[in-house]
C-alpha cells in the first residue's frame, strides 16, 4: 500500500479538493460533483486533517488557497490532468477500429476478400476507400494506415515496402473463347484493348506495356476507355475486350477462373506498393498486429 494513503485516506478526496480550488467555492464544487456543500466541506475537513495543514482560508462567501493550498494543488491539478490526458487515449485508442486505407481497386478486389482472415479477435478492421494517392492524409491517431502507390513523397510517414506492382494482359474466359487464342503480344493490337483515360490515372498505359516489350502501339481512335480501373475491370469481366491487370486487384480474380491470362508475360515495373502511416505517434498494440498481419500478406507474385 502507499505510504500517501496515510495522509489521503481516499483518493477521492483529491478530486473534491480540485474543484473547489479551481472555483474556489464549496458551493459550485457541490455542484460540479452533484453533492451537497456538507459533503464538500467535511471532505476538506478531513484532508486537512490527514495533512495535518489548512487548505483554504475561508472568508465570507469566498475561498483562499493557503501556501499549503497552492502547492498541493498545483500537484493535484498536474496530476489530474495527466490522467485524463492518458484516460482519454487509452479509450480512443481502445474503443477505436483499425482503418485501413486502400485504392478502390485494392480495396474491392484484393482487401475486402482478406480482412475477415484476421487471424486474432482483438481488433476490428474498417476498410476505407480514397481515390487518390496525392490526396490520401491520414490523421496520426495509432490506428489509421493505407497500402498505397503512386506517391512519392511521404514525409512525415512510417514507409514499408509492401509489393511490387505486376501487371499483365487479362481478359475474360468467354472473350477468349470467341476471339480465339492469342500466339504473341504483337496479337494485342489486334483486339479490343479496354484503356484507363491519362487525365485520371498515372500509372501504366497499354502503350508503355507494349513498348517494354519492344512494340510501338499508337492508340486508335474509337477505344473503349474508362476513368476508373474498377470499370475496366467489369468491362474485362463482362467480356468486352482485353484489359491490363495489376496483380495485386485481379490476381484472385484470375485464380478463381473468372479471368484468363490470355499471354504469359507480366511486368514488374518500379512502381511499388507501401504500407504507410502517420509518424508522431506509434501504432497501437493492436494496429501494429494489423501491420505486421498485412506485411505477411503483401508479398504478392504474378499468377
Amino acid at each position: 500500500m502507499r505510504d500517501m494513503r496515510r495522509f489521503i485516506p481516499s483518493g477521492n478526496l483529491l478530486y473534491v479538493f480540485d474543484a473547489a480550488a479551481r472555483l474556489q467555492s464549496f458551493t459550485k464544487a457541490s455542484e460540479e460533483l452533484n453533492v451537497t456543500p456538507a459533503a464538500i466541506s467535511h471532505a476538506i475537513r478531513q484532508l486537512e486533517t490527514g495533512l495535518g495543514a489548512s487548505l483554504f482560508h475561508r472568508k465570507h462567501r469566498q475561498l483562499q488557497l493557503t501556501d499549503d493550498g497552492e502547492k498541493l494543488f498545483r500537484s493535484v491539478e498536474s496530476g489530474l490532468d495527466q490522467i485524463e490526458r492518458t484516460a482519454i487515449e487509452i479509450h480512443s485508442t481502445a474503443a477505436s477500429d483499425i482503418k485501413v486505407y486502400a485504392s478502390i481497386t485494392v480495396g474491392t478486389y484484393w482487401l475486402l476478400p482478406r480482412i475477415s482472415t484476421y487471424p486474432s479477435h482483438d481488433a476490428r478492421i474498417e476498410m476505407q476507400l480514397y481515390n487518390s494517392d496525392k490526396k490520401l492524409d491520414l490523421p496520426a491517431d495509432g490506428v489509421s494506415m493505407a497500402i498505397t502507390n503512386g506517391r512519392v513523397d511521404w514525409q512525415g510517414y512510417e514507409v514499408l515496402p509492401f509489393t511490387a506492382e505486376t501487371m499483365f494482359p487479362v481478359c475474360s474466359p468467354g472473350y477468349l473463347e470467341k476471339h480465339g487464342p492469342l500466339s504473341s503480344l504483337a496479337d494485342l493490337p489486334a483486339h479490343n484493348l479496354l484503356h484507363l483515360d491519362s487525365h485520371y490515372h498515372e500509372g501504366a498505359t497499354w502503350r508503355e506495356f507494349l513498348g517494354h516489350y519492344g512494340l510501338n502501339y499508337t492508340l486508335p481512335g474509337g477505344v473503349s476507355t474508362f476513368n476508373n480501373y474498377i470499370l475496366v475491370v467489369h468491362a474485362v469481366l463482362s467480356g468486352a475486350g482485353i484489359g491490363l491487370g495489376w496483380q495485386h486487384s485481379v490476381g484472385d480474380l484470375v485464380a478463381s477462373g473468372a479471368l484468363v491470362r490470355p499471354l504469359k508475360e507480366a511486368q514488374t515495373t518500379t512502381n511499388d506498393f507501401f504500407l504507410v502511416y502517420r509518424k508522431g505517434r506509434p501504432l497501437t498494440p493492436r494496429a501494429a498486429g494489423v501491420r505486421d498481419w498485412l506485411l505477411g500478406l503483401g508479398s504478392l507474385k504474378a499468377s
